[in-house]
C-alpha cells in the first residue's frame, strides 16, 4: 500500500484529534448530565422536604381547627391564618419544583402534578369540611361536631391525604433513586468510554510510533547508509529501501543516479578505452610512418651510396678507356674505335641505370606517365619470350587475354623477370597467363635455387641482389623486380615472389582491367617458343 509520509502523519493526528474530541465530548456530556442530575436530586429532595412541610402545617391545621371545635373558641386566631398561608405557599412552591422538573425531565412528572392537585382538592375539601363543623359547633348540640371531627380525623385525614402524602413523598424518593442509579450507570458507561478512548489513543499512538518507525526511521536510515556507501565508493547498491511512498520515490531518483553514473562510467570507460585504442593505433601508426622515414631515409641513403657506386664504375671505365686512348704517342684509328665502343656501352649501361631510377621515382610519386592501349597480353608474352636466346616454355591455352595497359612497360616488365630467370634460375623457364578476380596473372617460373624469405622480403628494394647473384661473372643492378613491382603498382596491380613447386622461383604479376573478364595462366602445357 503506497502511503505518504503526509498522509500517515494526517491519518494518525486525525486519530489522535478524535480522542481528544471524544474525550472532551464525553467530559462536557457527563458534566451537563451531572448537572441535570444534581438539580434533578435537588429538586426531589426540595419537593420531599416541601411535601413534609406540607404535611405538617396541614396537620397543624387541623389540630387547631380540632382544638377550636374541642374548646369552642371560634375567634380566628392569627395562628390559623398564617397556617393557610404556610400551606398555600407550600403547594404553590411544590407547584413550581414540579414545573421545573418538568422543564428538566419532561412530561414523565405531570403524574407528581397531578397528585399534587389531588392533594390540594382534598386540603381544600377538608379545610371546607372543618369550616362547617365550626359552624355545628356554634350551635346547642355539641356531640355531633366532636365525632364528626373524630370520624374526619380517622377517616379523611389519617387514611386518604396521608397516603397522598406519603404517595408523593414515596415518588419523591423513588425519583432520587432512580436518578442516582441512572447517574451511577451512565458514570460507569463514560468510564467505560473513557478507558476505550485512552486505549484506543495508547493503541493509536504506539501504532504510530511503530509505522513511523518501519515507513520512515528504518528507511531514511536504510537510504542515509546507501548514500553514505556510495558517497564513500564502498558500495553501489540499489535495492530497494521501502518505507513511505516520498522516500521510494526519493530512493528510486536515487537508482536512477545511481543507474546513470554507473552507465556514464562505463561509456567512460569505453570511451577511454577506445581513446586509449586510438592513441595506441596513432602512435603505432606515428612508430611505422618514423620507421618508415627511417627506412626510407636509410633507403635513400643506400640509394645515393648505390648509385654512387654504380654510376662510379661505368665512370670509372669511361676515364680510363679515354686516358688510355689519350696516353702515350698516336695510336692507329682501330685502337680510339675499340675505345670509343666500350666507352658507348658503358655510357649505355650508366644511362640504362639512371633511366630505371628514374622510373621507379617517378611511380613512388605518382607521375609515371602509362600510354594505356587495348592489347592481347598472350602475343605480348609471346613476343617478349622470342627476343631471348633461351627457350622459354610458354603456356598459350588461351586464346586472348585483352586488356587496357601500357604494352611497352609490360614488355620491359617481362624482359626483366625472363633475365633474373636466366641468370638466376636453373635451366628451364615457364611462363604462362592465369585469370583473376580483377584482371590477369603473368606467371614467370624457374626450377633454380629459388629465394629464402629474407631475400623475398629485400627482393624489391633498389639494388638488392640475393645471395644467387653474388657471383662475380653474374652481371645486374639489382634494380629489375623493383622496377616490375613500379609498372605494376601504376597498373593498379602488384608483384609477388613464390616457391614453385618442385623448388625454384615463381614472380607472379597480377594487372587490374576495367571489365569482368578474368583470364589466367594455366599449368598445361601445350607448347614452347623460343628464339
Amino acid at each position: 500500500m503506497e502511503m505518504r509520509i503526509s498522509a500517515l502523519t494526517s491519518v494518525f493526528f486525525g486519530l489522535l484529534v478524535t480522542a481528544a474530541l471524544a474525550s472532551g465530548a464525553l467530559t462536557l456530556w457527563h458534566s451537563t448530565q451531572s448537572r441535570a442530575w444534581d438539580q434533578r436530586i435537588e429538586l426531589a429532595q426540595t419537593s420531599y422536604a416541601e411535601h413534609l412541610l406540607l404535611q405538617s402545617n396541614i396537620f397543624r391545621l387541623f389540630k387547631q381547627h380540632g382544638d377550636v371545635l374541642l374548646m369552642g373558641n371560634r375567634d380566628g386566631t392569627a395562628t390559623e391564618t398564617a397556617l393557610r398561608s404556610d400551606i398555600a405557599e407550600n403547594l404553590a412552591e411544590i407547584r413550581r419544583i414540579i414545573g421545573r422538573e418538568i422543564d428538566l425531565v419532561g412530561e414523565g412528572e405531570i403524574e407528581e402534578l397531578e397528585l399534587l392537585a389531588r392533594i390540594e382538592t382534598k386540603v381544600q375539601a377538608l379545610t371546607r369540611l372543618m369550616d362547617s363543623l365550626g359552624d355545628i359547633a356554634g350551635t346547642a348540640d355539641q356531640a355531633s361536631p366532636r365525632e364528626r371531627l373524630i370520624e374526619i380525623f380517622d377517616s379523611d385525614i389519617d387514611e386518604d391525604l396521608e397516603l397522598l402524602i406519603a404517595e408523593a413523598l414515596a415518588g419523591e424518593r423513588a425519583e432520587v433513586d432512580e436518578t442516582l442509579a441512572e447517574a451511577e450507570t451512565f458514570r460507569s458507561t463514560i468510564r467505560t468510554g473513557v478507558f476505550l478512548i485512552l486505549l484506543g489513543t495508547v493503541v493509536t499512538a504506539g501504532t504510530a510510533g511503530w509505522s513511523y518507525r518501519r515507513m520512515v526511521v528504518l528507511p531514511t536510515l536504510r537510504l542515509a547508509a546507501k548514500i553514505e556507501g556510495f558517497r564513500t565508493g564502498r558500495s553501489r547498491q540499489t535495492a530497494p529501501i521501502g518505507g513511505a511512498l516520498e522516500l521510494r520515490q526519493l530512493d528510486h531518483l536515487l537508482n536512477t543516479m545511481i543507474g546513470t553514473l554507473d552507465q556514464r562510467e562505463v561509456d567512460t570507460r569505453e570511451q577511454n578505452a577506445r581513446l586509449e585504442h586510438a592513441v595506441s593505433a596513432r602512435t603505432r601508426e606515428l612508430e611505422r610512418l618514423l620507421t618508415q622515414i627511417e627506412q626510407s631515409e636509410a633507403a635513400r641513403r643506400q640509394m645515393m651510396a648505390d648509385v654512387s657506386h654504380e654510376l662510379r664504375t661505368p665512370l670509372t671505365i669511361i676515364q680510363g678507356e679515354a686516358d688510355v686512348s689519350l696516353r702515350g704517342a698516336a695510336k692507329p684509328v682501330e685502337v680510339y674505335a675499340e675505345s670509343l665502343v666500350r666507352i658507348r656501352e658503358t655510357a649505355k649501361h650508366a644511362n640504362h641505370v639512371v633511366d630505371d631510377l628514374l622510373l621507379i621515382a617517378r611511380q613512388e610519386s605518382g607521375k609515371l606517365r602509362l600510354d594505356l592501349r587495348e592489347v592481347d597480353l598472350c602475343d605480348i608474352l609471346r613476343e617478349t619470350a622470342s627476343l631471348l636466346p633461351r627457350r622459354i616454355t610458354l603456356d598459350l591455352s588461351l586464346p586472348q587475354a585483352i586488356a587496357k595497359v601500357d604494352p611497352m612497360r609490360i614488355r620491359q616488365c617481362l624482359l626483366a623477370l625472363f633475365q633474373n630467370a636466366t641468370r638466376y634460375g636453373g635451366g628451364k623457364i615457364w611462363a604462362r597467363v592465369e585469370p583473376q578476380s580483377n584482371g590477369f596473372a603473368l606467371i614467370v617460373e624457374d626450377n633454380g635455387a629459388g629465394m629464402s624469405d629474407a631475400e623475398k622480403a629485400q627482393a624489391f628494394e633498389r639494388f638488392f641482389r640475393g645471395s644467387n647473384a653474388a657471383r662475380p661473372e653474374i652481371e645486374g643492378t639489382g634494380l629489375g623486380l623493383p622496377i616490375v613491382r613500379a609498372i605494376a603498382h601504376a597498373h593498379g596491380g602488384s608483384v609477388t615472389l613464390e616457391d614453385r613447386e618442385g623448388g625454384g622461383l615463381r614472380v607472379v604479376m597480377v594487372l587490374a582491367v576495367d571489365r569482368p573478364i578474368q583470364l589466367v595462366w594455366s599449368n598445361r602445357l601445350q607448347g614452347s617458343q623460343g628464339p
